[in-house]
Parts: structure tokens; sequence; C-alpha cells
């Protein structure tokens, strides 16, 4: 019954295979090549923080931070996902110099503004 993704049944099985399945060899490859790569950044990076050597002209310049470092400690700049998605209607309604989304003027019985549509019944009779 359950056909979504994040459903228990199928994920315990696709774990299983990972694990012991099919796909064992290939996800072993994967952990290694990544592992290889991780390991070889960490080499490069315990050799350029190696120490200076006094009366070095560019001593200043070891102990500053590397790149990386410096990227972490300052807060990524976020994306806002709150707000209008400006649709292409939107876009043109601007365009044109109306406001993107018309204001409406309807009223409900109890005088407020009306609702767009009537949740719960169908658009046509049958």
């Amino acid at each position: 019954m359950a056909k979504s993704t994040r459903s228990k049944v199928k994920r315990s099985f696709r774990a299983k295979k990972r694990d012991e399945g099919v796909y064992a060899a290939t996800e072993a490859a994967r952990l290694q090549r990544l592992n290889s790569k991780l390991m070889a950044k960490i080499d490069d990076g315990d050799k350029e923080l190696a120490e200076p050597v006094e009366g070095d002209d560019n001593a200043q310049d070891a102990m500053e931070l590397d790149d990386s470092e410096k990227l972490s400690t300052t807060k990524p700049s976020r994306i806002s996902t709150h707000g209008s998605r400006n649709s292409r209607r939107e876009e043109w309604r601007k365009s044109k110099g109306m406001t993107p989304v018309p204001k409406s003027t309807r009223m409900n019985r109890q005088g407020l503004p009306a609702a767009r549509r009537r949740s719960g019944r169908p658009s046509r009779r049958r």
C-alpha cells in the first residue's frame, strides 16, 4: 500500500540492499572514493599550516586563516522563501502599472472581504 519513498518499509529494504544486497559493492566504492577525497583534502591542509620559520617575510601570511575557515565563520546569505513568487501573471500586471494581485472589493455577509472560492463546494452542479 505505501508507495511513498518516505515509507519505512521501502526505506528499510533499500538500506538492506545497500548493506548486504545487490548495491553493496557500489556503495562501498562510493564511500571509498569519498574517503580518499577527504583524506587528500586533509593532507593538503596540513601542508599549508606548516609552522613558519622565524625571520621569514611570509610569517604573517602563514598565521592567517585559510579561505575555507574564513568562509565558515561568516554567515551564508540566505535565500528568502517568504512572500510572493512573482508568477507570470503578476509580472505582466506590474509591467502595465497595475497592482500585482488585484484587491477584492466584494464583501461577505459578515462584512469581511469575500473569499476567492468556496471551500468544499463543487464548481459545477451535479
